[in-house]
């Protein structure tokens, strides 16, 4: 078990990701941290709405969400969205995407970089 700590942003994407699975009926897993995190995901969704622009921006990057005694496969799961979720931001940037955006890739690879020695310290 450990503790894991993201940037609003990066939560809120990584939920925003799982959100999306179980809109579209792909469904997640019984075990997965979408269930145990999904009211924290709301209230704070709820919260970000309320704030102007320019607070809403402060909050996503300056902002951090902790989770304490995270279970080694919650840990793992979050990684593989992570993997994804990089190579998503890879492909707008060899596609030319007008969303396409390296330093969002810089961003996600520190972050993977975090769980993994996470997960190397905790054996």
């Amino acid at each position: 078990m450990d503790t894991i700590q993201f940037s609003v942003h990066e939560f809120m994407t990584l939920m925003g990701i799982l959100n999306e699975q179980e809109r579209d009926g792909d469904g997640v897993p019984k075990t997965s941290v979408w269930h145990k995190w999904k009211k924290r995901y709301q209230d704070l969704d709820k919260d970000l709405e309320k704030l102007d622009m320019m607070d809403r921006a402060d909050m996503l990057f300056d902002g951090k969400v902790k989770f304490e005694d995270v279970p080694r496969e919650d840990i793992q799961e979050v990684l593989g969205l992570v993997q994804d979720h990089i190579k998503h931001e890879q492909s707008l940037i060899e596609e030319h995407h007008p969303d396409a955006d390296p330093d969002e890739v810089e961003i996600w690879q520190t972050l993977h970089a975090r769980l993994e020695t996470s997960l190397e310290w905790d054996g």
